[in-house]
């Protein structure tokens, strides 16, 4: 590779594989300690909100949010993952970033408070008008942080860019918990969500030592924007497949339903997403440096979807498994409805978060062109399964999307992987000994303790819990090298060999 001038204006050169390890297991620690952290916070902040709060509060908070998702689809126009992915990046171009990220943010906020009436209108709801205006402040302020974000990930300076996030979480649950004691209702949510990123901004800009100039023309930004589009495109179509669920629900089905669709994708995603994303803010920056080194990139890719697996299964199969008892335990006797559409949403989330390093692999070996095509024809078959679903409510909504999931799996692996280090069968081998540990561990604990009840409903979700991961690491070792992988995992050295 040749030599050029990084951002610190020091000289960049090949990596070595043993370093790059290094740093990504140092990296996955802490950004696993650093996310056990946040998922302790939201659940704390779930559990909270949810006697203070009523299903309609949650209804008209998501109306709005699913407005700003669509229009946050363009606040970084890709930006940062180019950052991230692009070699020997200039100090240059990265103030031309973040000077693109400002102004797009602030664009978008004036956008969507220009469309507040018409989100309120809509939506057949006027007091919509004031909660719109308030949440398109978020564009501007995030748009402050987001380059001083990238660069901390691309430097692979995990720790501060946690911290961020951290503290962020604890404004967000400080300030909703606040305002909902004091009767703000939906409002709760609103000026959580503002102050969770007003603080998160403040600590990446601390954190980081990258600092803008002044913005100029050139710097070679073509590659940087073009790469970014299509991050955008991919983005925009796949809205769709992430949101269209919610709009649909709100539309026709009702805002308590749409409440309650709302509080079940977020207690059974926010463990998986918040176990999820350390292991993919280290493989980002981590295959983008093996882009040139398909063997390593292959074994890379291999160990961090074993990595990952062998978290996110056993926790979404024990989700399913348990869903009344945890709904009634954490949100209460006014969200029953929501266990159905809970135990469908597990059903997602034993393989969406290994299908999801797709795009991480597209993106690090820059086939950003195909990662937006992927997103296409993934958005169509997501959508599709949403319209057929409406017909059953929200729970078929969520049911058509555990359909979906499954039926696309291996033809879009076969068609992403084409051309790549990577092949169907690397994903499929590396999830084997997760899931076959996961289902049957689930079969043994419901046929030896299927009706264990022992003083009180926390006291038996908590032996049941003992109980599953007892089976889940027996069974583990039981499969063929399952002993070694098992080993691997626990020490994290997996992602050092």
């Amino acid at each position: 590779m040749s030599e050029v001038k990084t951002e610190s204006g020091k000289v960049e050169g090949t990596e070595k594989l043993s370093g790059l390890k290094q740093k990504s297991v140092r990296g996955g620690k802490v950004m696993m300690g650093s996310q056990g952290i946040t998922v302790a916070v939201q659940l704390v902040s779930t559990v909270i909100l949810a006697r203070i709060l009523t299903p309609e509060d949650y209804g008209i908070f998501a109306m709005v949010t699913a407005i700003t998702a669509f229009a946050g689809l363009f606040r970084d126009l890709g930006l940062s993952s180019a950052a991230i992915q692009k070699k020997g990046l200039t100090t240059g171009q990265q103030s031309n970033l973040f000077w693109l990220n400002v102004l797009m943010g602030a664009f978008l906020t004036v956008l969507i408070a220009g469309c507040a009436p018409l989100v309120a209108r809509f939506y057949g709801r006027p007091d919509l008008v004031n909660v719109t205006l308030v949440l398109s402040l978020n564009f501007i302020i995030i748009s402050l942080g987001t380059q001083h974000g990238a660069m901390l990930v691309r430097r692979m300076q995990f720790g501060r860019s946690s911290a961020a996030m951290i503290a962020g979480a604890l404004a967000t649950l400080g300030v909703s918990v606040f305002c909902g004691l004091q009767g703000y209702a939906y409002w709760s949510l609103v000026w959580g969500t503002l102050a969770g990123a007003s603080v998160t901004t403040l600590f990446l800009f601390v954190f980081s030592p990258f600092r803008p100039g002044l913005p100029s023309r050139g710097h070679g930004m073509r590659e940087l924007v073009g790469f970014g589009a299509n991050v955008t495109a991919f983005n925009f179509v796949n809205y769709f497949a992430r949101n269209l669920d919610n709009i649909l629900i709100g539309k026709f089905v009702g805002v308590d339903a749409l409440g309650m669709y709302v509080r079940a994708y977020q207690l059974m995603m926010f463990p998986i997403v918040n176990l999820r994303g350390p292991i993919q803010s280290v493989a980002f920056p981590a295959l983008s440096r093996l882009q040139n080194e398909p063997d390593d990139f292959r074994v890379f890719y291999r160990k961090i979807i074993a990595v990952l697996s062998f978290v996110t299964m056993p926790m979404s199969v024990y989700l399913f498994m348990e869903s009344e008892s945890i709904i009634a335990l954490v949100l209460g006797g006014q969200w029953g409805g929501v266990s159905p559409i809970f135990s469908a949403l597990a059903a997602v989330a034993f393989i969406q978060p290994s299908l999801s390093l797709i795009g991480l692999v597209l993106l690090s070996l820059n086939h950003s062109r195909r990662y937006l095509h992927f997103g296409f024809y993934n958005s169509i078959a997501v959508v599709t399964g949403f319209v057929i679903g409406l017909r059953w409510g929200a729970v078929g909504v969520a049911a058509s999307y555990a359909v979906v999931a499954y039926l696309t799996a291996y033809p879009f692996l076969r068609w992403a992987f084409k051309g790549t280090p990577v092949r169907p069968n690397d994903l499929m081998e590396s999830i084997f000994r997760p899931a076959a540990s996961s289902l049957l561990s689930a079969v043994c604990l419901t046929l030896i303790f299927g009706d264990l009840f022992v003083y009180g409903l926390v006291l038996t979700l908590v032996i049941k819990l003992l109980m599953y991961i007892i089976l889940y690491f027996i069974v583990y070792v039981l499969l063929p090298g399952g002993r070694s992988e098992l080993l691997a995992h626990v020490s994290m050295s997996g992602l050092r060999r």
